[in-house]
């Protein structure tokens, strides 16, 4: 199964189950290291002990080191269970005095070094006849005339009993702690469905409703979803006011299209019965009202594809002065005998973004020019500048513009201003699509000398494409 399908609550326990695992390994390692060196300073006190009674013991007789081993100082390390015991006592010269001559040696500091003290017990570890053994050595220095030097005692004790004792310890530490993990998973287990209740709720709520009802969750639920519900009801916000805006254009659309098919229809029937004359002026209206029609289907044609390229975001680099020149060329012959002219002191205009998309937002711009603005010889006027951090895309004509009062209506779907020439309305809502995409701005001036400017900024630090 791969992680990215896991349950939450299969993710949780496991990710508890491996901080406890973890932690349990770590605390044994501590415990089991505290455990051993609790033992040795416990046993090491009776190490110690009966090395200090046997060093009390030393004795110089006839020029001879002589010792009285008291064996109750080796039964108190004897008596525990299956512990054996070991001494060696050993003279200046390194001889045994008395005890296992073959006992582990132990590297004795040498004699002129001061900073050691010699009657202080040291320990160390060693192995002797199959097994570890823990040892005790401490010296006695003798200043006789016979005898000069130090007297060492060395005394040994298995680590059965530390061992034991060490992993007492051990477990007394570990298992309480392993029992609480298991408690601790277990709670887990039972309490993360309890957890994820609100987020069930919220699932079976939004199963339950209709695919027309998208209205805003109200689902009481932990501050911690609070977030997700709202990304919820923000997505629900923005697809309900799409379907509106899709209904809404179907309809309009629908309308515009059904006026100039039902005039083509009429037209036909009338050219039917009509004479020579009569027959071509309905063929002539069949042609106008042809050409509003094919101008409606561009246009929707135009608004869907700008508004999925917004929806794709498309970006990639390209030369905005060539796009202008493309716009252009397409949207003139349209005008039949009128011309577009292009301002522009740029030999190059780079940018990114989508071309497509600002391509068709010009076409529909100087189609709109030439339709509804251009009411004298005067060309359309199409310039492109550089500013500091932006491009500044102007499209001017001489017609009899738009009253500030209408400026902002014109640019919703299927809005139209007063000049009274038929049109879809589509235009001006496509140009403010593509440029908004491109955080750009699109204003509409009155021009000095009468007429439309529109301007169009299009701000080159954020060269990208966002909805």
């Amino acid at each position: 199964m791969k992680l990215k399908t896991l349950s939450l609550r299969t993710r949780l326990v496991g990710m508890l189950a491996l901080l406890f695992l973890g932690g349990t390994i770590v605390l044994f390692i501590a415990a089991q290291a505290y455990g051993r060196l609790a033992a040795d300073k416990s046993f090491d006190r009776l190490l110690a002990g009966s090395a200090l009674s046997i060093a009390e013991t030393l004795s110089i007789e006839a020029g001879q080191v002589q010792v009285d081993v008291p064996y109750a100082s080796l039964d108190m390390l004897s008596a525990a269970p299956d512990d054996r015991v070991f001494y060696r006592v050993f003279g200046p010269d390194a001889g045994t005095i008395t005890g296992y001559d073959d006992l582990p040696r132990w590297q004795l500091p040498a004699a002129s070094d001061r900073s050691v003290a010699f009657d202080v017990p040291r320990f160390f570890d060693a192995h002797y006849r199959g097994e570890p053994v823990r040892f005790a050595v401490l010296g006695r220095q003798i200043s006789e005339p016979d005898v000069q030097g130090w007297v060492w005692v060395q005394v040994g004790q298995t680590r059965r009993a530390r061992d034991a004792l060490s992993r007492e310890l051990v477990l007394g530490a570990v298992a309480p702690i392993s029992l609480m993990t298991l408690l601790a998973l277990v709670l887990v287990m039972v309490g993360v469905p309890r957890v994820l209740r609100p987020l069930q709720r919220v699932g079976e709520d939004l199963s339950a409703r209709a695919p027309e009802d998208l209205r805003p969750l109200v689902e009481p639920v932990p501050k911690e979803m609070a977030p997700l519900i709202e990304a919820i009801n923000g997505f629900m916000r923005r697809l309900s006011s799409n379907i509106d805006a899709l209904r809404a254009f179907i309809a309009e659309a629908a309308h515009q299209m059904r006026t100039p098919l039902a005039t083509l229809r009429v037209q036909a029937h009338v050219a039917a019965d009509e004479d020579a004359e009569g027959l071509r002026r309905s063929l002539a209206a069949v042609e106008r009202n042809a050409a509003r029609l094919s101008r409606l289907l561009d246009q929707l044609l135009s608004d869907a594809t700008v508004s999925h390229r917004a929806d794709v975001r498309v970006s990639e680099p390209f030369d905005l002065l060539e796009v202008v020149h493309e716009a252009v060329i397409e949207a003139v012959p349209r005008a039949r005998h009128k011309d577009v002219q292009v301002n522009c002191e740029l030999d190059v205009a780079p940018f990114v973004g989508d071309a497509l998309m600002l391509g068709e937002a010009l076409k529909n711009l100087i189609d709109n020019a030439l339709k509804y603005g251009s009411t004298t010889s005067e060309p359309v006027l199409v310039s492109l500048h550089e500013q500091a951090d932006a491009y500044l895309l102007t499209v001017s004509d001489r017609g009899l513009g738009i009253p500030a009062t209408e400026r902002e209506r014109v640019f919703e779907r299927f809005a139209r201003g007063d000049s009274g020439t038929p049109g879809a309305g589509l235009g001006l809502a496509i140009v403010r699509r593509a440029v908004a995409s491109h955080q750009g701005q699109v204003t509409l001036n009155e021009r000095p000398g009468g007429g439309l400017e529109v301007a169009i900024q299009l701000p080159r630090a954020k060269q990208g494409v966002t909805t």
